[in-house]
């Protein structure tokens, strides 16, 4: 995995900087926009506060000219500065502190959202899942889904095997549209649970991981 990030405000990120990653840093946006130029980086961590500009406006700039995935990592953890974070074209918003393990976790999930811009469907066990026409086959036959069952579905396979908690799964399945209550979470895993043993799909199973979420595996 190939990163860059804005290199003052986020010390505890160095630690990214193993052998399975490539790391580059950038201080300010002018050596964003030349790192951006000279790399093409697979993901970006940017800082909302720059020296000479700001992290939204450097985010909808990345999603213009050169297009790969972004991420705001600050501590501007306001609704408004998500708003205006997601709508300038980030593709996730993380309010620091963060864990190194949380974070990686979440460039996984922005990086397997990018790579379906192939349009290759998704496989996880006898699961095949279309998102280009939100369409999920079990066996090769199709589930009977809602859009939010789907988008649920589609967000337990794209972090096959990770637990995901009620608060991650509300941001990608109803960011749109909050929910009152974390507990829309566990209805709709219910209903989509219902689902999935009526079809008989045996693998991938959907677990409730007690105190944490759900995952498939």
């Amino acid at each position: 995995m190939q990163i860059a990030w804005e290199e003052r405000h986020l010390p505890d990120v160095r630690r990214l900087d193993e052998p399975r990653h490539t790391v580059d840093t950038a201080e300010d946006v002018a050596s964003a926009r030349l790192l951006a130029e000279r790399t093409a980086p697979d993901v970006a961590i940017v800082d909302v506060m720059l020296p000479d500009g700001d992290g939204f406006s450097l985010c909808r700039e990345i999603r213009t000219r050169w297009g790969f995935p972004t991420v705001l990592l600050t501590a501007r953890d306001e609704d408004a500065d998500v708003v205006v974070g997601l709508d300038a074209g980030a593709d996730d918003y993380i309010a620091k502190p963060v864990s190194v393990a949380v974070l990686e976790a979440r460039l996984r999930t922005v990086l397997r959202r990018s790579s379906r811009l192939t349009a290759e469907p998704l496989r996880v066990g006898s699961l095949v899942l279309h998102e280009d026409s939100a369409e999920a086959l079990a066996d090769g036959e199709a589930l009977p889904l809602s859009a939010t069952e789907f988008r649920l579905l589609h967000e337990l396979a794209l972090n096959d095997g990770h637990t995901l908690s009620r608060s991650h799964l509300i941001d990608a399945v109803w960011a749109q549209s909050p929910p009152e209550t974390p507990r829309v979470v566990d209805t709709a895993i219910q209903r989509l649970r219902a689902k999935l043993t009526a079809a008989k799909v045996s693998t991938p199973q959907l677990e409730t991981m007690r105190g944490i979420g759900y995952r498939l595996r």
